[in-house]
């Protein structure tokens, strides 16, 4: 038996068929959540823009701030207004949360430190420093600055960012297009009631889920019983070019019900990975088809997981023309973990305060685990236990 290629080897050549489909295209502000953005978001002036106050109170010259010390108020900035005045010794200005700090003040008092006067105010407070309570002007960014950049997934805070730059429509990437299939004849609809023997079917709104996270369009979702024909038809059907990725579910072991490879053949699919050296994920595919890239995902629910994270989503990226690798991090264990000696172990985990916590798990069927899990940690095949406080590969789920 031929030995099996490593994760980073069998990643290695699944990128290399997967070839950039994703256009630019301009949508709505409104509708952009959840995009990738395709060109950088600059800042098209200071920001702030002016001196801003952060607080409802005074704008003084710190220096003529002591406690006890009384002063004229001789104007009044709302948010929305300026001050064309000139400062007069011992005189200062109310202002709001918001408003523009005029040039010839340097601090800003709050009310709490006042006695709230309107015509003449008193203060409680001294050695004020200049710049109190002033948000300066460009120092979030300057005019040009990148606020944004391209290849992010476009998040309700880089919506604001971009409606503060006027900003109302945004170049983004096209969705890939994927269809999704699961398989089993154990496998029933969610909504049905199953026989001791049967289980509802989580694979298909699960990776259609994590595609959708990724960036992607889930074209079409189907369920295929262990069958030759059906499953030769459903794969024919997939690759009629109405996608761009192919992702099957379950069928790809070597169980004399498992017609995914067959079918894949049957239909010029040209595998680049036939299986590599993790757990969960042993029997993972990869191919090439003339209209369309092919996932062959394991059927249990966790694999399934995992490698949809750690396959699908690089070859994903390269579909839309975004650097493949994948935000991996570094960060400790909390506790002593037990790796496989034979194969990179790829575990859902919780990273909390910065560490790595890795549940309890019964096998990659276990889907319950995952409830609380935040990504994925790599584990380095090893005879020993890795250790509390020993460094690890961190991976967020897509959808963090």
């Amino acid at each position: 038996m031929a030995t099996l290629p490593s994760y980073s080897e069998a990643l290695a050549a699944a990128v290399k068929i997967a070839k950039k489909v994703s256009a630019v295209e301009t949508t709505p502000l409104a509708r952009a959540e959840g995009k990738i953005l395709a060109e950088d978001i600059l800042a098209d002036r200071d920001l702030p823009p002016y001196n801003r106050s952060q607080m409802d109170g005074y704008a003084v010259l710190a220096s003529e701030v002591k406690n006890g010390v009384s002063m004229r108020v001789v104007g009044q900035v709302p948010a929305g207004t300026t001050f064309d005045g000139e400062h007069e010794p011992n005189t200062c200005i109310a202002i709001a949360t918001g408003a523009p700090v005029p040039d010839c003040f340097d601090a800003v008092v709050q009310h709490e430190l006042t006695d709230n006067g309107s015509d003449v105010v008193v203060f409680h407070c001294g050695g004020l420093k200049q710049g109190k309570s002033i948000h300066p002007k460009g120092v979030d960014a300057k005019a040009g600055d990148v606020l944004v950049a391209k290849h992010t997934k476009l998040a309700p805070q880089h919506i604001g960012i971009a409606a503060s730059v006027c900003t109302h429509t945004i170049k983004v990437l096209s969705k890939p297009k994927v269809i999704v299939i699961t398989s089993g004849d154990e496998v029933i609809e969610p909504d049905e009631t199953p026989l001791p023997h049967q289980i509802r079917n989580s694979n298909n709104p699960m990776l259609a889920s994590v595609f959708t996270s990724m960036g992607c369009d889930v074209v079409q979702k189907h369920h295929v019983l262990d069958d030759p024909e059906a499953t030769n038809e459903i794969i024919a059907s997939a690759l009629d070019g109405r996608c761009d990725l192919v992702v099957t579910i379950g069928g790809i072991s070597a169980g004399k019900r498992d017609f995914i490879p067959s079918s894949f053949a049957n239909s010029g699919v040209e595998l680049v990975v036939k299986g590599a050296k993790v757990q969960p994920g042993k029997p993972i595919m990869v191919g090439k088809h003339e209209c369309a890239v092919v996932l062959g995902l394991p059927g249990n629910p966790v694999s399934a997981l995992v490698c949809s994270c750690v396959f699908g989503w690089p070859i994903v990226r390269s579909l839309q023309g975004i650097p493949a690798a994948l935000p991996w991090q570094e960060a400790p264990l909390v506790h002593e973990v037990k790796p496989n000696p034979n194969r990179l172990c790829i575990r859902p985990c919780q990273l909390v305060n910065g560490k790595i916590t890795v549940p309890s798990w019964q096998g990659s069927g276990d889907l319950v685990h995952t409830a609380s899990t935040h990504g994925l940690v790599q584990l380095p095949s090893s005879e020993n236990a890795l250790h509390e406080g020993d460094i690890v590969s961190y991976l967020p789920f897509p959808w963090f």
